[in-house]
């Protein structure tokens, strides 16, 4: 999706973690203004976890302030966060229910993989080169590490990546945290394997705690080693490559109408009474889309760590069956239809790619176009239900979808 494309008004949240360090909050700061630049007269506005302020919350309560709430894209956030750990989670989706009141709020994806950080990155490691010859020269790219094993496998193929993009002689992953290898482990392990030139690159997006670590240790352990020349590349930091990503994230949420001459989709009636029907997700979404299950005499089960008011009161009656624990694929087993809503994509991708083995349809809430099936903007009256779906433009069916109705109701 080009910036252009984007012609509503709906707003941007960026979640991003926080600093005690002011430079990192600054160039989080000056970011979030180079994004706004992209999208002039749209409401953008900055929450952090933590260490910094306004909260989350706030900043999604202040996207919402004085607009019409109408229950299909009220907002988006955006985590400004490499990949899916504690944060992007639990923490900001607990602070955006905490902050949306009864709106609906997307929640984006976290920012990996993208190319968009991979040029920036290759560019920061470019600068430290100068006059070494990339063949010449190993890369160690440091991580945070995190406690979710699919993140780290990624730093570790990202690090593959920009050894054969640059043509670099060795790289190397290492983390500051959580796991191994450290960075003196790394860079112990590049000047085994003979390396005498190296570039300590940094996968962080701001300057931070992380980035005074990496200076230290690579700083150190260089010290203790004259024999290898250490150069320390910076923080991708504030950049027209993260602006533009933060855009992408946030444009993928939101409804722009497609070319075809008809919806994609084979419009078809789904009889689901007495038959299981998986919920994967507490929130927002299922909340909404429970009570139409239910009415059609679906047997709902719901599996999530944490659910929502509504979702919360339906297992309360006895509504739905509710399991508060991590989606598994394996739940797929058995269920005629899938909801895929959870605040996490990996987990929705998942549960989709599951439920497409096993021939199942899924509807996947944060990206339509990666399920089987689409949930159509509905409304009844005179005993007929009115059922309208479009190219990847919710808006428009639920406009197309009231004009109806009033012919409906005379």
């Amino acid at each position: 999706m080009h910036i252009e494309e984007i012609t509503d008004d709906t707003p941007l949240v960026i979640a991003a973690h926080g600093s005690r360090d002011p430079d990192g909050v600054g160039a989080c700061r000056a970011l979030v203004d180079r994004v706004r630049a992209m999208l002039p007269g749209r409401r953008v506005t900055l929450g952090f976890v933590e260490l910094a302020e306004p909260t989350i919350a706030e900043a999604v309560a202040e996207a919402l302030e004085g607009r019409e709430i109408t229950g299909d894209t009220d907002a988006v956030v955006v985590p400004l966060m490499l990949a899916t750990g504690g944060h992007v989670r639990e923490d900001i989706p607990e602070s955006i229910d905490e902050g949306r009141a009864q709106a609906d709020v997307r929640y984006a994806r976290p920012l990996l993989p993208s190319e968009h950080l991979f040029t920036a990155l290759r560019e920061r490691v470019r600068a430290e080169l100068g006059d070494w010859r990339p063949k010449d020269t190993a890369v160690v790219l440091v991580g945070r590490g995190n406690l979710v094993s699919d993140a780290n496998a990624q730093h570790c193929a990202l690090t593959r990546s920009l050894l054969e993009a640059e043509g670099l002689g060795q790289a190397w992953p290492a983390f500051v945290q959580v796991t191994r290898p450290s960075i003196p482990e790394a860079l112990s392990a590049a000047a085994a394997a003979g390396a005498r030139r190296v570039i300590v690159a940094q996968h962080f997006l701001f300057p931070g705690r992380l980035r005074t670590w990496t200076f230290d240790q690579a700083g150190a352990w260089a010290q203790q080693h004259p024999e290898v020349e250490v150069r320390v590349a910076d923080v991708i930091g504030d950049c027209d490559e993260l602006a533009r990503l933060v855009v992408e994230r946030f444009a993928e949420q939101l409804d722009v109408e497609g070319l075809d001459e008809a919806a994609p989709g084979y419009l078809s009636s789904l009889f689901l009474r007495g038959r299981d029907v998986l919920v994967v997700g507490g929130g927002a979404v299922a909340a909404r889309r429970i009570p139409a299950l239910l009415a059609a005499g679906a047997q709902v089960r719901v599996v999530a760590p944490n659910t929502g008011i509504t979702v919360g009161r339906f297992a309360a009656q006895g509504l739905v069956a509710l399991e508060r624990r991590p989606a598994r694929p394996d739940d797929v087993a058995g269920a005629w239809y899938v909801l895929a809503a959870s605040n996490d994509p990996d987990v929705n991708a998942a549960i989709a790619a599951e439920a497409e083995r096993r021939h199942t349809f899924c509807v996947r809430a944060d990206q339509s176009a990666s399920g089987s099936a689409a949930t159509p903007a509905t409304a009844s009256a005179g005993g007929l239900t009115v059922a309208v779906v479009g190219d990847r433009n919710p808006r428009r069916s639920v406009r197309v979808r009231d004009e109806l109705l009033k012919v409906l109701q005379g």
